[in-house]
Protein backbone atom coordinates (compact mmCIF):
# COMPACT_ATOMS: atom_id res chain seq x y z
CA UNK A 1 0.00 0.00 0.00
CA UNK A 2 1.09 3.57 -0.59
CA UNK A 3 1.80 6.16 2.05
CA UNK A 4 -1.64 7.77 1.68
CA UNK A 5 -3.29 4.54 2.81
CA UNK A 6 -0.91 4.25 5.75
CA UNK A 7 -1.78 7.83 6.71
CA UNK A 8 -5.48 7.08 6.53
CA UNK A 9 -5.27 3.87 8.54
CA UNK A 10 -2.80 5.08 11.17
CA UNK A 11 -3.59 8.76 11.53
CA UNK A 12 0.10 9.64 11.10
CA UNK A 13 1.25 12.27 8.64
CA UNK A 14 3.38 11.42 5.62
CA UNK A 15 6.21 13.43 7.18
CA UNK A 16 6.03 11.37 10.38
CA UNK A 17 5.93 8.07 8.49
CA UNK A 18 8.96 9.07 6.41
CA UNK A 19 10.72 10.15 9.62
CA UNK A 20 10.05 6.77 11.24
CA UNK A 21 11.55 5.14 8.18
CA UNK A 22 14.55 7.50 8.11
CA UNK A 23 15.48 6.78 11.73
CA UNK A 24 15.15 3.04 11.21
CA UNK A 25 11.94 2.30 13.12
CA UNK A 26 10.15 0.88 10.10
CA UNK A 27 13.11 -0.92 8.64
CA UNK A 28 13.63 -1.16 4.91
CA UNK A 29 10.46 -0.29 3.00
CA UNK A 30 10.07 -1.96 -0.38
CA UNK A 31 9.66 0.27 -3.40
CA UNK A 32 7.92 0.02 -6.72
CA UNK A 33 9.60 2.61 -8.86
CA UNK A 34 9.53 5.88 -6.92
CA UNK A 35 6.77 4.75 -4.54
CA UNK A 36 7.19 3.16 -1.14
CA UNK A 37 5.09 0.01 -0.65
CA UNK A 38 4.01 -0.47 2.96
CA UNK A 39 2.64 -3.66 4.48
CA UNK A 40 -0.09 -4.24 7.05
CA UNK A 41 2.72 -4.85 9.57
CA UNK A 42 4.10 -1.39 8.81
CA UNK A 43 0.67 0.13 9.46
CA UNK A 44 0.38 -1.76 12.74
CA UNK A 45 3.80 -0.52 13.80
CA UNK A 46 3.00 3.10 12.91
CA UNK A 47 -0.16 2.78 15.01
CA UNK A 48 1.92 1.38 17.87
CA UNK A 49 4.41 4.24 17.56
CA UNK A 50 1.60 6.79 17.84
CA UNK A 51 0.08 5.04 20.87
CA UNK A 52 3.47 4.75 22.54
CA UNK A 53 4.23 8.41 22.01
CA UNK A 54 0.81 9.34 23.41
CA UNK A 55 1.76 7.67 26.72
CA UNK A 56 5.17 9.32 26.84
CA UNK A 57 7.53 6.84 25.20
CA UNK A 58 10.20 8.37 23.00
CA UNK A 59 11.07 7.23 19.51
CA UNK A 60 14.43 6.07 20.85
CA UNK A 61 12.63 3.77 23.29
CA UNK A 62 10.77 2.17 20.38
CA UNK A 63 13.88 0.95 18.60
CA UNK A 64 14.21 -2.80 18.40
CA UNK A 65 10.51 -3.55 18.80
CA UNK A 66 10.24 -5.31 15.45
CA UNK A 67 11.46 -8.82 14.90
CA UNK A 68 13.47 -9.96 11.88
CA UNK A 69 10.27 -10.92 10.05
CA UNK A 70 8.78 -7.45 10.63
CA UNK A 71 6.28 -8.44 13.31
CA UNK A 72 6.01 -6.61 16.62
CA UNK A 73 7.96 -7.97 19.60
CA UNK A 74 5.07 -7.75 22.09
CA UNK A 75 7.05 -8.90 25.15
CA UNK A 76 9.51 -6.04 24.52
CA UNK A 77 6.60 -3.62 24.05
CA UNK A 78 5.09 -4.76 27.35
CA UNK A 79 8.44 -4.27 29.12
CA UNK A 80 8.76 -0.71 27.85
CA UNK A 81 5.16 0.11 28.82
CA UNK A 82 5.74 -1.33 32.31
CA UNK A 83 8.88 0.81 32.64
CA UNK A 84 6.94 3.92 31.56
CA UNK A 85 4.19 3.08 34.05
CA UNK A 86 6.82 2.93 36.81
CA UNK A 87 8.16 6.33 35.72
CA UNK A 88 4.65 7.80 35.84
CA UNK A 89 4.05 6.31 39.30
CA UNK A 90 7.32 7.81 40.57
CA UNK A 91 6.37 11.20 39.14
CA UNK A 92 2.93 10.98 40.76
CA UNK A 93 4.59 10.24 44.12
CA UNK A 94 6.95 13.20 43.68
CA UNK A 95 4.03 15.47 42.79
CA UNK A 96 1.97 14.21 45.75
CA UNK A 97 4.84 15.07 48.10
CA UNK A 98 5.14 18.50 46.53
CA UNK A 99 1.40 19.09 46.94
CA UNK A 100 1.68 18.13 50.62
CA UNK A 101 4.49 20.68 51.09
CA UNK A 102 2.43 23.32 49.27
CA UNK A 103 -0.57 22.59 51.50
CA UNK A 104 1.60 23.05 54.61
CA UNK A 105 2.96 26.37 53.39
CA UNK A 106 -0.51 27.56 52.38
CA UNK A 107 -1.95 26.57 55.77
CA UNK A 108 0.77 28.57 57.52
CA UNK A 109 0.09 31.60 55.32
CA UNK A 110 -3.66 31.38 55.87
CA UNK A 111 -3.11 31.11 59.65
CA UNK A 112 -1.00 34.27 59.58
CA UNK A 113 -3.61 36.09 57.51
CA UNK A 114 -6.46 35.07 59.78
CA UNK A 115 -4.66 35.78 63.04
CA UNK A 116 -2.97 38.96 61.92
CA UNK A 117 0.37 37.55 62.91
CA UNK A 118 3.44 38.23 60.88
CA UNK A 119 4.16 35.50 58.39
CA UNK A 120 7.65 34.03 58.62
CA UNK A 121 9.82 34.27 55.52
CA UNK A 122 9.58 30.95 53.71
Amino acid sequence: MKIGEVMQQSGASAKAIRHYEAIGLLGQIARRGAYRCYTAQDVAFVQLIRQAQAVGLSLAQLRGLRTADGSIDWPAVAQRVRARDAEVAAEQARLAAQRARLATVLAEIEHCLQSGAACPAA
